[in-house]
């Protein structure tokens, strides 16, 4: 396989049809979904085949069936693996509150991250269009975007970030879902001057909801 142009992928643990015991067995499949990644750059997310994946990977094809059902399942592991590292970014930008003591300050990062992770992995640009309609049922299972939104609940409880006057739940909650319009939107934009303005737009929305219930 050639080398990757994209960003280099971090991987955690794989949703696949069988679970691999042996590192090489893992690796196998992070080979596979890099040569997806890598064949997004240049092709449209419904052309994609096994073939075309197997060939770019240098493996058989029957080697992406013994751990995927079909193009699509590797598809949504690819995007999962995606969505999972840029959680994890934000994740350590929520909880990193001596580097970042300030509210403002942490909420700035994790617009940046996750404008800088769209522009730096086209391939997840792309596939968040794609199972965008279908988020409800692909975050089913995803753990982590219950906790995020538990983190900010917990802090928020205690009084921290001078938290008052509202709902930790309730405004956790329209956080995330702020922060995941702004994602889509971003995604939409294949111009990464507008990409930095929605950036500012949702950055400017977030800091005058959270100066509500949050101080310095």
């Amino acid at each position: 396989m050639t080398p990757s142009a994209q960003t280099p992928m971090v991987f955690g643990p794989l949703k696949t049809r069988n679970t691999p015991k042996q590192a090489r067995a893992v690796q196998r499949i992070h080979i596979i979904l890099t040569a997806t990644a890598d064949l997004l750059s240049d092709h449209p997310v419904q052309t994609i085949t096994t073939t075309q994946i197997a060939t770019h990977a240098g493996i058989p094809v029957s080697s992406i069936y013994r751990y995927f059902s079909d193009v699509e399942h590797v598809l949504r592991e690819l995007y999962l693996q995606s969505a999972q590292e840029l959680r994890d970014k934000v994740l350590e930008t929520l909880e990193n509150t001596e580097t970042r003591p300030g509210w403002r300050d942490r909420l700035h990062h994790i617009i940046l991250t996750q404008r800088d992770y769209v522009r730096n992995n086209p391939y997840y640009r792309l596939l968040l269009m794609y199972f965008v309609s279908a988020r409800p049922a692909v975050a089913a299972r995803d753990r982590e975007r219950e906790y995020t939104t538990e983190l900010m609940e917990m802090r928020w409880k205690r009084g921290q970030d001078g938290f008052h006057g509202g709902d930790p739940k309730v405004v956790a909650q329209t956080v995330l879902q702020i922060a995941v319009a702004m994602e889509d939107m971003i995604a939409a934009q294949s111009n990464p001057e507008n990409a930095d303005i929605y950036a500012q737009e949702f950055l400017t929305l977030l800091d005058s909801y959270l100066a509500n219930y949050l101080e310095d």
